[in-house]
């Protein structure tokens, strides 16, 4: 999965040319958030400048995420995967024994002081640098946690766009692949999901609409209790952040392999939510041919597997409320970008 995830211009590219490219390193285990100047065709090396940088392993796959989106106020919003093992049971990944960091997501979207598996916010400056913009997850300088985190607690969050109008954040989110509920909790669920603001979502304590997994003991390989979705505790060994999560915030959509009761029209077959923007005309100045006003407000999603796109709407306080079939005679197939 690793190579090029992310490109995205800057708001004002028509005058200072910067291109902003998430990739791989292609010598050591990071991913790297640099930006260019593009003219002539072609990016200009002596202007590159590294703005971000993301350590990784590369002993184990997956999940890099590389959504990338600007706000109106020049802010830029960067998914970070989970960098974690696919567990072979296709559930939540908790295991804390020694040499196995990799499959423990609690050090990664679970830890307030690492970058993995987060939504991060940050500003990027005229040299190259970047600002943290106020009203992120944690307070700028608390302890054991990095600023840039807008919101944590995911998988493999993919690609990312904003409601120009409400400034609401949207994604898909790829879940685990478990058929079944079991020993170790849920089935595995793919998300469709809404951040009006800051906040923790769950992973890999929780899923769908807050569906708690159990604790595990790595050593016995057992399990216990569910998580408390009041109080989720990150109490691994390898977790380098806070304790106390906040409370998490709960899937907007989400559906299984199988037929989702809550949301049936998503059908049944592999899954991969990949995410899709909010229609909002004003976006669209002079086009001669704009979608119908019946479209304004509401989220268009597609699922990289299924070859649907759903048109989603939203209530006066930004909640579900339906979602319908949007050019249904047509299959758009695997689609990993619209």
């Amino acid at each position: 999965e690793e190579g090029l995830m992310g490109v995205i211009a800057h708001p004002n590219f028509a005058k200072n040319n910067w291109v902003f490219l998430y990739y791989a390193d292609p010598d050591e285990p990071k991913h790297v958030l640099a930006r260019w100047e593009f003219k002539n065709n072609e990016l200009v090396e002596a202007s590159k400048k590294i703005v971000l940088e993301v350590p990784t392993q590369r002993e184990e796959c997956c999940h890099t995420g590389g959504g990338m989106v600007f706000d109106q106020a020049g802010n830029l919003y960067l998914s970070v995967g989970n960098n974690t093992v696919n567990p072979r049971n296709g559930a939540s990944n908790l295991v804390e024994l020694p040499g196995e960091e990799n499959s423990d997501d609690q050090r990664g979207p679970a830890n307030s002081n690492d970058l993995r598996g987060k939504i991060l916010r940050i500003h990027p400056e005229d040299d190259g640098s970047y600002s943290i913009p106020e009203g992120n997850l944690f307070p700028k300088g608390a302890e054991n946690t990095r600023p840039e985190v807008y919101t944590m607690g995911h998988r493999n969050p993919w690609r990312v766009t904003l409601d120009s109008k409400t400034g609401y954040l949207y994604w898909g989110e790829v879940g685990p692949d478990a058929n079944e509920d079991a020993e170790w909790g849920p089935k595995g669920y793919d998300e469709f999901n809404q951040a009006k603001g800051p906040g923790f979502f769950g992973w890999p304590y929780f899923i769908a609409n807050n569906r708690p997994y159990n604790q595990y003991n790595s050593k016995e390989k057992t399990y216990g209790e569910p998580f408390d979705i009041e109080n989720p505790v990150n109490n691994s060994v390898n977790n380098t952040g806070v304790k106390e999560l906040p409370k998490p915030v709960p899937a907007f959509i989400y559906y299984p392999y199988g037929p989702s009761e809550d949301f049936p029209l998503l059908g049944s077959a592999g899954r991969s939510a990949t995410g899709g923007p909010v229609y909002r005309q004003a976006d669209f100045k002079d086009a001669p041919r704009p979608f119908p006003a019946y479209y304004e407000g509401k989220w268009l999603i597609i699922d990289f597997m299924r070859d649907w796109i759903m048109s989603v709407t939203m209530d006066e306080n930004g909640d579900y409320d339906s979602m319908e079939r949007f050019l249904p005679a047509q299959n758009f197939n695997a689609a990993i970008s619209m």
